[in-house]
């Protein structure tokens, strides 16, 4: 990402000071001093305080209501992140500049998890719809020539160290990909405080079986819908789509920016009133005003649905199974 070059040499300069200096300063700190997390994410935030408790502090780095896929670091940031334990990256495309924060940070005592590397990844076309009637043969002639080259692809997803420019970063929001996420956190943790590894071994239980209830909520709420397909302002929950079994039509890409064409528009209309969809799933921190053009168009009501990328102020300290619970709901609402 060439235009956070500039934005961060401050930064840069800054964290080369700090690891000149030794960052780590806690050697004279009293032993209950919390560990200090970063995240990018509100989703790794809400996941790291249910894993951590009392023991940990976190901070998103993203402000509430920014978007985490165009977002760049302050240098007052970088400074400050270079003074805590642990920075929790999804390990996707999401964070472009986290290599970046990397090699700036160098020399401190700051360890970057990447919370995804047990989770298989959906690639990104995977998730977005294709509702044009014209070239439809050619794009899944595409799409079959590149599922020719999973194998290589996945072989370059281990060696590359989670290089992802074509995979859907939204890993969240699927619950099972959440254990796997709280299990990478736990690890991460255990051997940042060995001393308080049972306590976080007992966290990720207790996250382990609320994550396994509300995956029988999203199956149940699905299966008694008598729709399968759900209309929602950006493409985040390809995730939640594949596990779960229903369709996601997105009116912006992965990326709340990637707007649709005319002709693509035209094609989601279509498809709505093909399916008779009475509602778009719109989000507090991404709302389009294409969205609020097709939902007149097709004389559709809205409803809520939660990313976990980004938050409003007000929803910082929810849980992350506060706000997926409410994400059932809208569902069940929606595939009625």
């Amino acid at each position: 990402m060439k235009k956070i070059i500039p934005a961060l040499t401050v930064a840069f300069a800054s964290a080369s000071i700090l690891a000149a200096c030794g960052s780590n300063t806690d050697s004279s700190t009293s032993d209950d001093k919390k560990t200090e997390i970063y995240t990018s994410t509100f989703a790794t935030a809400a996941i790291a305080r249910e894993i951590g408790g009392d023991q940990v502090n976190v901070k998103m780095i993203v402000p509430p209501g920014a978007d985490p896929h165009s977002y760049e670091p302050t240098s007052k940031q970088l400074t400050e992140i270079a003074k805590g334990d642990l920075f929790l990256l999804t390990g996707t495309t999401l964070e472009p500049y986290s290599k970046k924060i990397q090699e700036s940070l160098k020399g401190t005592d700051v360890r970057f998890i990447e919370t995804s590397k047990d989770v298989t990844l959906l690639e990104s076309d995977a998730t977005l719809h294709a509702h044009e009637e014209e070239g439809h043969t050619e794009d899944e002639h595409a799409h079959e020539e590149e599922h020719d080259d999973h194998a290589t692809d996945e072989h370059a997803h281990e060696e590359k160290g989670h290089d992802h420019g074509k995979y859907d970063p939204h890993v969240w929001l699927d619950p099972v990909n959440a254990k796997a996420m709280a299990r990478s956190i736990t690890v991460a943790l255990s051997k940042e405080v060995p001393k308080d590894k049972a306590t976080f071994e007992k966290n990720l239980k207790a996250f382990d079986q609320q994550a396994d209830a509300l995956d029988k909520e999203f199956k149940q709420a699905v299966a008694d819908g008598s729709k399968k397909e759900l209309l929602v302002t950006h493409a985040a929950y390809g995730y939640l789509a594949e596990r779960y079994g229903f369709t996601q039509l997105p009116i912006a890409g992965i990326s709340p920016s990637d707007e649709p064409s005319q002709k693509q528009l035209a094609a989601l209309v279509k498809e709505a009133r093909m399916h008779d969809l009475k509602y778009v799933a719109f989000e507090e921190t991404v709302s389009p005003k294409v969205a609020r053009v097709i939902q007149k168009e097709i004389g559709a009501k809205s409803v809520t649905i939660h990313n976990l990328e980004s938050v409003t102020k007000s929803q910082q300290n929810n849980s992350y199974f506060k706000l997926m619970e409410e994400n059932v709901q809208t569902l069940k609402q929606a595939l009625q």
